[in-house]
């Protein structure tokens, strides 16, 4: 079988952006199972129109200029393969790619990435998108060989966007092989360390946790030191005004972390906090996970599925809720070890790309059976 996955970007693991962690898992575990996948890049190059960047078991091939040799490079590779994997949504380069396959009766499949969330439209130009997608994307949508949704919630989501029948589910995961695997055993008996890892944009609801953080009671507020791990942007900039304005203390902003160090970070808090407002069980929360590490997470961070995994406290995505949920987990501190254990056994289970690419591989197989 031969695949060719088509996004923005240029696969980069150290950045904080999910599309290149799953482009990453796919491009490691296809190749294991006998696929040979092309992987093709648009962003931009200093200096060059086309790049060849070698990452881990695979290569990416990418280019600065969409027109003038992107999409040359990507019809030439269409004839050659069994079906094209188109990414992320809001994305006119896929539309006239796709517009092409179509044409070409060429099998196409469509990973949207949470992007037709209704949390993500209202984000802004709510209008406008609308206009978009039923003009220019919905036709694109329907006509696709399959829709890839990436968690159970977001199948209803896509179905309300689309009149095409094949949305099917395959997690997003990770490379098991970068964690011990092992439930903590040891936690702060002092001052509790909590992280967030990731951007800091609307949809992930900083917000909200820092005004958690200011209506806690005093001797919940003096336990914890929250750390906030990921690229100091304009976002997190807008944080840092919030957090002086309402007084709010112990709140360390680490700058963005990767590789080897975030595991090792990751690996050294108490527990985590992940409070989006939309989301598909980002890759980030998953890390914690493999990290064995107790968690607060929101219902919009589509977890419902997992909810009975015990790895977890699921809350609403409001300042009360989060709130709330941090007083009982420090309360319930004896319930640690097993929530750390009952994590890991979740990641095992649920978020192994080794296992996740495989169901991928299947899906692809079913839509040739009908071509």
């Amino acid at each position: 079988m031969k695949i060719l996955h088509f996004f923005l970007g240029k696969a980069n693991p150290d950045r904080a952006n999910g599309v290149n962690h799953v482009i990453n898992g796919y491009g490691k575990e296809l190749a294991k199972n006998g696929v040979t996948a092309h992987f093709v890049g648009l962003s931009s190059l200093d200096n060059a129109q086309s790049d060849i960047i070698q990452r881990d078991g695979f290569e990416v091939e990418v280019y600065d200029g969409f027109f003038s040799n992107c999409l040359p490079r990507l019809k030439e590779l269409a004839f050659e393969v069994d079906i094209v994997h188109l990414h992320s949504v809001w994305n006119h380069y896929n539309i006239y790619f796709a517009r092409f396959l179509i044409k070409n009766k060429i099998p196409y499949v469509i990973t949207a990435h949470a992007g037709l969330v209704e949390d993500r439209l209202n984000q802004s130009r709510k209008l406008l998108k609308i206009i978009y997608h039923k003009l220019l994307q919905k036709p694109v949508y329907d006509k696709a060989s399959g829709i890839h949704a990436i968690t159970k919630e977001e199948i209803l989501s896509i179905a309300r966007n689309t009149d095409n029948e094949n949305i099917f589910h395959v997690s997003n995961g990770l490379d098991l092989k970068n964690f011990p695997l092992k439930s903590k055993e040891h936690f702060s008996q002092s001052i509790i360390k909590i992280g967030y890892l990731g951007r800091f944009g609307v949809e992930k609801n900083l917000a909200s946790l820092i005004k958690a953080l200011h209506i806690l009671p005093k001797q919940y507020a003096a336990q914890i030191e929250l750390n906030l791990i990921g690229p100091i942007d304009g976002d997190a900039e807008k944080l840092r005004v919030m957090i002086d304005d309402l007084g709010v203390k112990n709140v360390v902003f680490t700058g963005a972390i990767y590789g080897a160090e975030k595991y090792d970070f990751l690996g050294k808090l108490d527990f985590y906090i992940h409070p989006a407002l939309s989301d598909v069980v980002s890759i980030a929360l998953m890390e914690a996970f493999a990290s064995g590490l107790p968690t607060i997470v929101t219902r919009t961070s589509h977890v419902s599925y997992y909810y009975k995994s015990n790895a977890f406290i699921m809350v609403e995505p409001t300042f009360n809720d989060i709130s709330r949920a941090i007083i009982d987990m420090l309360d319930k501190k004896s319930d640690w070890k097993d929530m750390s254990q009952s994590a890991i056994d979740l990641v095992k289970t649920s978020f192994d790309w080794k296992n996740n690419a495989k169901d991928m591989i299947h899906e692809y197989e079913q839509i040739l059976e009908l071509t």
